[in-house]
């Protein structure tokens, strides 16, 4: 199908409108720091930068060396070294661009064909895609036992397990969780190399909210720096040491991936550096979250209480399910709430619980929706999910998104 330049700008614009009026619940979205930041490094956008620092004989040696990018290579391994030194790593790189291609590239370069790989399953909160890019790879892969009763893995028989097949690798790929599930049991496993992707979990761990999976033991942690790190598109790997599984990383991303993007990694960098806009949109995140379950669960929404969810000292994460009686009942809620401009989630939730709703409060938090708006929020999505008052509600939904602006934590021209 055609269509014009103009065609795609008044697409935009209507798309720009909505977004302004709506209120944003799905968790993997965020609202990147990065748009503040732009205006430094637009220039770098088009620009092939490597990540190597090189000196005048390897840069001879070198089969292609670009000019005039010396600077920025020093740049893009100092913000290496300062994402790694935030998360206690001994290394770290921010070559790759999306989580996905984080777990294949990983995997391609530090296992061979025929090895095996534990991981959580889909049911397990595990991501949806990974066990397929394992099995194309050529590894077996083994799914870790889950306690369904209590929304969680079970230890004793995870653990049995891995004792049984010794694996060459567990791979804890949370996707999904209502509570930062404690892993260190599986960190502190002698034989398989451990890799924790902490996506979900980025900022809470480097605001010290969330312990971070290095300290459990795990040899690698991926993330990415989009979802509940309001970064730029973009993938990172660290490691808990400069090891011979880290050398074989390296080598690999090399192979594996050619551009650094330079003006993401500056931008992202730059995010991290906003330590006070960080804390603050870190903590409004968590306490939205509970304050919006609890306000629901007032009202009589099927929230899965997250007290369900493993031990009471696990710590809250910013995500939110609400059950449904059956997969249609549960796609005419998302629909209904989609109507008033409450975007959210119709998934298959984990844990054998069905098709639900998604919630989370990412990309809400940095727009100035905070614990002080959970009541009315709850309010608005009880009514939508048991009234047909859509007009009335849409009218609410911007009014609320409107108001909330005031605390918005990045200035609002740079993202309305």
């Amino acid at each position: 199908m055609a269509i014009s330049r103009e065609e795609l700008l008044l697409s935009l614009q209507r798309q720009k409108r909505a977004l302004s009026d709506s209120i944003i619940l799905t968790p993997t979205d965020s609202i990147p720091f990065a748009l503040a930041d732009r205006e430094h490094t637009a220039f770098l956008h088009g620009l092939y930068i490597s990540d190597k620092v090189r000196d005048r004989q390897t840069q001879r040696d070198a089969i292609v060396q670009f000019a005039g990018r010396g600077a920025a290579a020093r740049d893009i391994a100092a913000i290496h070294r300062l994402f790694a030194d935030a998360l206690g790593a001994a290394e770290g790189s921010l070559r790759l661009l999306a989580g996905l291609q984080a777990h294949t590239a990983t995997f391609m370069s530090i296992a061979t064909t025929g090895q095996t790989v534990m991981l959580l399953s889909e049911e397990a909160g595990g991501h949806y895609n990974t066990h397929a890019i394992l099995d194309r790879l050529g590894l077996q892969t083994i799914d870790m036992p889950i306690d369904r009763q209590r929304l969680c893995i079970d230890r004793p028989a995870a653990l049995a397990l891995i004792k049984q097949v010794q694996p060459d690798f567990v791979f804890v790929d949370r996707s999904e969780g209502l509570r930062y599930e404690d892993f260190s049991f599986i960190g502190q496993l002698k034989g398989p190399t451990t890799v924790f992707d902490a996506s979900q979990y980025l900022a809470q761990i480097l605001t010290d909210r969330y312990q971070s999976p290095l300290t459990w033991g795990f040899d690698l942690m991926l993330f990415t720096l989009h979802k509940s790190f309001p970064g730029p598109q973009k993938a990172a790997i660290v490691a808990r040491e400069d090891g011979e599984v880290w050398a074989r990383l390296v080598r690999g991303l090399s192979t594996l991936v050619s551009s650094s993007h330079a003006e993401n990694t500056y931008l992202a960098g730059l995010a991290l550096l906003r330590g006070q806009w960080l804390e603050s949109y870190c903590g409004r995140m968590l306490e939205t979250a509970v304050a919006l379950e609890e306000q629901l669960q007032r009202r009589g929404v099927r929230v899965i209480s997250r007290e369900r969810q493993g031990h009471a000292h696990w710590t809250a994460t910013h995500h939110i399910w609400i059950a449904a009686n059956s997969q249609d009942e549960a796609f005419e809620q998302y629909e209904a709430l989609a109507r008033i401009n409450v975007q959210l989630n119709y998934r298959l939730l984990p844990y054998g619980l069905g098709y639900g709703l998604r919630l989370g409060t990412t990309a809400c938090s940095i727009a100035g929706v905070g614990p002080d708006c959970a009541g009315e929020l709850a309010d608005i999505i009880h009514q939508a999910l048991t009234h047909n008052t859509h007009t009335a509600l849409r009218k609410r939904v911007r009014c609320l998104a409107r108001a909330a602006r005031v605390d918005a934590i990045l200035p609002v021209q740079h993202w309305t």
